[in-house]
């Protein structure tokens, strides 16, 4: 039987944890379900809807609003029941390129430093019980501000221009042509927020 050598067998435990991630690009399909945290998200391994115990038929397309207007759910881990809250959670994506932030803030741009932006939360569902096009969702409205999320920490607070340059100054160069760029900072920023994202490619999966 042939014997790999130590850097051999490095490179393809390497090239084997690489297969098994994806680098983040625009149209990237995430996993249906309810992500509980940061890493989980990371690792794309939501709690899928068929888990989470309610009378919700889990292939409703308005699942999740119907989740989230709940005070509390709960799915089985480890041969136990998790007990969640809406805003326990750190987000959820119904199946596709979209994805939110605990139930009320949608993605706009995602990478090492995501934008969000305030989305509405469901507030009132008239009945739990096979939910059907009849039933109505209601939204409270969001005020449109926009959020920062540090792809790296968790790290979540409102789209500042000094706080967002703290994030920016991780890479020296750009944040040189940052400083020296012209225009106002907050008008400035869209564009090295892209500049950094792409400098610093995010990858989802085990």
């Amino acid at each position: 039987m042939r014997r790999y050598g130590l850097p051999i067998l490095l490179r393809l435990l390497a090239a084997a944890t690489a297969t098994a991630q994806e680098a983040y690009q625009p149209g990237f399909q995430f996993e249906r379900g309810v992500y509980p945290t940061l890493a989980s998200w990371k690792a794309q391994a939501p709690v899928k809807p068929k888990d989470i115990i309610v009378d919700i038929d889990p292939e409703h397309q308005r699942f999740f609003q119907y989740l989230f207007a709940q005070g509390t759910f709960r799915y089985p881990e480890n041969n136990a029941i998790v007990y969640l809250s809406p805003d326990d959670v750190f987000g959820y994506s119904p199946g596709d390129s979209t994805m939110f932030y605990g139930p009320s803030y949608q993605f706009e741009t995602i990478g090492a430093i995501c934008v969000l932006r305030e989305a509405g939360q469901v507030d009132t569902y008239s009945s739990f019980i096979n939910p059907g096009e009849q039933y109505q969702a209601e939204r409270k409205a969001g005020d449109g501000q926009l959020y920062i999320l540090d792809f790296e920490t968790g790290g979540f607070f409102k789209c500042k221009p000094r706080k967002v340059e703290k994030l920016l100054q991780k890479d020296a160069v750009l944040f040189e042509k940052y400083k020296t760029a012209p225009g106002k900072r907050a008008e400035k920023l869209p564009a090295f927020i892209q500049a950094f994202n792409s400098r610093h490619p995010i990858h989802f999966g085990i």
